[in-house]
């Protein structure tokens, strides 16, 4: 017999009652554990029917929450839902939709997902406890779904390749559209391929290791391949992430070839000369300081500098569209010349650089004269003849120096020395083409202190009347007496000024000088000032002359300027300008020199010369060079008929200056009559002829 049975009644239900209360307390233990939880709990019997639920599920049901109690089969609720529109999912086909759902409940441990009408998503989880029923989970996962779907359209859209690398298996999961056409494949052929087949076999190690880690170096290109076996440069970056329960990398891809390409290029544009191709002159120095250093001396190193002659000419004849036409056809002759191992730049306008590695200075001489020879040749351009040539110097390491910067000098400075001597010829460097060279920038400094402290003087030469020996005229000359090295000729210091830029200022303190010391001679004394061609192209020439004129006093009668044929040389109408607005002031004009340059009788009668000054060079022949007597007697038979005064320079005696008055020079200038002198050893008013 059960003791139960031998339990009196009233034991019976003292027993009853406190398992009763034990069940309670332990369903509000339940309660009270499930209560806290974040996620909805629902417990339902094997019928289905509810039993217990969080506050949690009520709040995710809360259109149906007023549906829940014990003993509700949830069926009824889900029909009753479904009929309150609470299952989006279900519109149009609810029985279906609720049937589904039904069997689902069925098939416990397969999670899915649910739509409610309030927009939120929920997974369900459901579990069947033997003899017990059904345990359901609900999660809210709306939050998830938004950053999975914001996700999705971020990848989808991308106009950047974005690939999802399964970093377990080294295949790719996914690509979005931007991935397929970057590669070239279909969406079908990217799900699944081996991360590998994008990538040269070379990278293909490092390119493993960098997409399964997070990867972010902006700087580092890989190479790429393409479904055609292409390559294309790309950067890469790589975030480590967690998807749908394996480790996956997302994958950005950045296209930078034609960045790079553009990189290249502007790379190649910065070494090299747009025009030609050739190196350009940074390029030039940075291959000579490494070729120095390579070689360390063992081995010779040759630059040779190549000047185009004539280049300019045919800039201003023809313009730069056939200047530019000579200069490509010219750097192409060159290369033709040159060995294999040496290297043709482009330093300047008309400027080229040869450098040659292990060439002997013969080697080297007799490129540079080949190069000389084959620019000679004339160039064809869009139907024109075209002369111009070159002139070459150059200069060795280790014989001349190891220095790049000291070597290139050595090279111009033979340049220049071959220019100088004679041009379409070649010169290697001499060590006293160097000391010629620190010797005129020590001039240099020399010349722009005595001009800032006012050491040069003028002087004054008269040109005197050949037939009654006065006076006409002083020809005011300027005069350096340098410290050490005593008087400098003033051929060495004005083309000093014309090369340092400071013939303008020069000018201007001559004639400013000139002008102001004649004012206070007497008023038949004229003043005579030499006017450098550079005056005449820098544009202000008339402006200083009515300045020191207006400042002095001087009538302008009494002023004339010396000019020499390089200024009727100069191209265009602005010479012949100025000249006939000086005149129209009265000012007198000179052409110096005639007879000595490229002489044109068409100067004479375009422009309103009042003197013509035959050079001393014919005056000095005048006995030994009857050539030199016709010249002479020509020059005064045409002056005389143009009604223009004929002066002689360098008259030194007396049979010279006879002769030149029987013949009819008027005027007459040189050592007989005086020497350049300070304005304060001058004989005013008058000094006559001896």
């Amino acid at each position: 017999m059960d003791q139960s049975d031998m339990m009196e009644p009233g034991e019976a239900l003292q027993s009853l009652d406190h398992a009763l209360e034990a069940a309670s307390r332990a369903e509000k233990r339940l309660r009270e554990a499930i209560e806290v939880l974040p996620q909805g709990i629902v417990f339902l019997d094997e019928n289905d029917r509810y039993i217990l639920w969080n506050k949690r599920y009520s709040e995710i049901y809360e259109r149906s929450a007023d549906l829940l109690e014990p003993g509700v089969r949830l069926a009824d609720t889900l029909r009753i839902g479904v009929e309150r529109g609470d299952y989006p999912e279900a519109l149009g086909r609810e029985e279906e939709w609720i049937a589904e759902r039904l069997t689902r409940l069925q098939q416990p441990g397969v999670r899915h997902e649910q739509w409610l009408a309030n927009g939120r998503c929920i997974m369900i989880e459901e579990r069947k406890v033997d003899g017990c029923g059904t345990i359901g989970i609900r999660v809210d996962i709306t939050d998830l779904k938004q950053k999975e779907e914001n996700f999705r359209l971020l990848f989808e859209r991308n106009p950047l390749a974005m690939l999802v690398y399964d970093v377990d298996t080294g295949l790719i999961r996914a690509a979005n559209e931007s991935a397929c056409t970057f590669f070239g494949y279909e969406r079908e052929e990217m799900a699944g391929l081996p991360a590998q087949a994008l990538f040269p076999e070379a990278v293909q190690s490092g390119a493993s290791a960098m997409l399964a880690t997070d990867y972010s170096d902006s700087n580092a290109c890989w190479q790429m391949l393409r479904r055609d076996g292409s390559s294309v440069e790309a950067v890469v970056a790589t975030r480590l992430s967690r998807l749908e329960g394996y480790s996956a990398t997302i994958v950005s891809i950045f296209d930078v070839t034609e960045r790079r390409r553009i990189e290249q290029r502007m790379t190649h544009m910065a070494r090299h000369d747009e025009l030609t191709g050739l190196a350009n002159r940074a390029h030039c120095r940075e291959h000579l300081v490494n070729l120095l250093e390579e070689t360390a001396g063992k081995q010779t190193v040759t630059i040779a500098l190549v000047d185009l002659d004539h280049f300019k000419a045919v800039n201003d004849t023809y313009g730069h569209m056939f200047g530019d036409a000579v200069l490509t056809e010219a750097a192409r002759r060159m290369l033709k010349l040159i060995p294999p191992n040496a290297l043709l730049c482009r330093i300047g306008g008309d400027e080229f650089a040869i450098i040659f590695r292990g060439s002997s200075l013969a080697q080297a001489e007799l490129v540079a004269k080949s190069v000389i020879t084959t620019l000679t040749e004339p160039f064809f351009v869009h139907g024109h003849l075209i002369h111009i040539g070159a002139t070459v110097g150059f200069a060795s390491s280790p014989g001349d120096s190891r220095d790049p910067e000291t070597l290139l000098r050595y090279a111009d400075l033979a340049l220049y020395a071959a220019k100088g001597e004679q041009r379409g010829s070649c010169r290697a460097f001499a060590t006293d083409m160097d000391e010629a060279a620190q010797q005129k920038c020590q001039l240099e400094k020399d010349f722009r202190a005595a001009v800032r402290n006012g050491e040069l003087e003028v002087h004054y030469q008269p040109l005197v009347n050949l037939g009654t020996g006065e006076v006409e005229c002083y020809e005011a000359l300027l005069r350096w007496n340098h410290s050490e090295r005593g008087l400098v000729s003033p051929e060495t210091f004005v083309q000093l000024a014309e090369e340092m830029g400071l013939i303008d200022q020069l000018g201007r303190y001559v004639l400013n000088q000139a002008c102001q010391e004649a004012a206070g001679w007497p008023e038949h004394v004229k003043v005579a000032v030499n006017v450098s061609p550079l005056q005449f192209r820098n544009g202000n020439l008339i402006s200083t002359v009515i300045n020191a004129l207006s400042a002095s006093g001087l009538a302008a009668e009494r002023l004339e300027l010396e000019i020499t044929e390089a200024v009727m040389m100069e191209k265009g109408p602005r010479s012949g300008s100025i000249i006939r607005n000086l005149r129209a002031f009265g000012i007198g004009i000179s052409l110096d020199d005639f007879g000595t340059g490229y002489s044109s009788l068409s100067y004479l009668l375009d422009y309103p010369f009042t003197k013509i000054k035959i050079d001393k060079a014919f005056i000095l022949n005048l006995h030994q060079e009857a050539k030199s007597r016709a010249v002479i007697r020509a020059v005064i038979g045409l002056g005389k008929n143009l009604g223009l005064t004929v002066a002689a320079e360098g008259i030194e005696n007396e049979v010279q200056r006879d002769y030149l008055r029987e013949e009819g020079c008027l005027q007459g200038q040189g050592y007989l009559f005086g020497k350049p002198e300070p304005v304060s050893r001058l004989q005013l008013p008058a000094i006559r002829a001896a």
